[in-house]
């Protein structure tokens, strides 16, 4: 229980660490864009910092959930509960049996994902079907 705890924690931190920094992306570039300043590279910066932030919780959360495996599991490595119907995480129908387990590389923060994949499950860049790997 001292677990769940220490991990619902640092999820809480990281959450609260990402909504600053989206809080700062949002009034620096609106007072860039009142200035008449490039954007980029303030969104390159802060997008960079909250990327590792959208990282840091998929590696989290994915630890927990391994250590966790205590009910059913979904085949993209979600629990799920005894009534869920679909996947909460990928909205696969529960008990679908999934036929392509293979895996691309996200382009943008090389993380693997489903091949099938709409969007990367860490950073959330659309995925293009038929990219080849990085």
């Amino acid at each position: 229980m001292k677990q769940k705890a220490e991990t619902k924690q640092q999820v809480d931190e990281l959450t609260s660490g990402k909504s600053k920094l989206l809080i700062e992306l949002g009034q620096e570039v609106y007072l860039a864009y009142r200035r008449e300043e490039p954007i980029a590279p303030i969104v390159e910066k802060k997008g960079k910092a909250i990327q590792e932030i959208d990282t840091q919780l998929y590696e989290l959360l994915k630890e927990n959930r391994e250590k966790k495996k205590d009910g059913p599991e979904c085949s993209c490595g979600a629990l799920l509960a005894e009534d869920d119907l679909f996947c909460p995480e990928c909205g696969k129908k529960v008990g679908q049996v999934d036929e392509a387990t293979e895996t691309v590389v996200c382009q943008n923060c090389t993380k693997e994902v489903p091949a099938d994949a709409d969007f990367c499950h860490v950073c959330g860049m659309k995925m293009t079907k038929g990219r080849p790997d990085v």
